[in-house]
């Protein structure tokens, strides 16, 4: 079963890397940024998360996680993904784990999330080189 409308984005975080306790389950953002440098390119980022949090959504829901080029349009990545939602009025959190995105030149990028084939949200990364 899925919602007849698309979840509400909360939050679109980008991090370093995500740790979730055991007991606890709360999960920790670590080394949040907004954007990346290098001192050559084309440059390879090893590895960084993407969060997510929703809310208002029912069932099962399909979504995806994209980035493009906002110099050319070109797409760098398409992720897809399901978020199952227990309750419509709780929060459901996605972490998508990034690893070894390659940025042929500095620049502005977009990374988009969609659920239902929506735009819920989306955000600027910018690619820069090193001082």
């Amino acid at each position: 079963m899925t919602s007849m409308n698309p979840p509400l984005l909360l939050a679109m975080i980008l991090c370093d890397s995500t740790l979730r306790e055991e007991g606890t389950h709360k999960l920790t953002l670590l080394g949040t940024f907004n954007g990346l440098y290098s001192h050559t390119f084309p440059c390879t980022h090893p590895t960084f998360s993407v969060f997510v949090a929703l809310t208002d959504g029912r069932g099962k829901v399909p979504c995806k996680l994209c980035m493009t080029s906002l110099e050319n349009g070109h797409e760098i990545f398409s992720l897809p993904g399901q978020i199952d939602f227990q309750d419509p009025t709780g929060v459901a959190e996605l972490v998508f784990q990034l690893r070894s995105v390659t940025f042929e030149k500095p620049g502005d990028y977009a990374i988009e999330f969609l659920a239902e084939g929506e735009p819920l949200g989306s955000r600027k990364l910018r690619v820069a080189k090193a001082p």
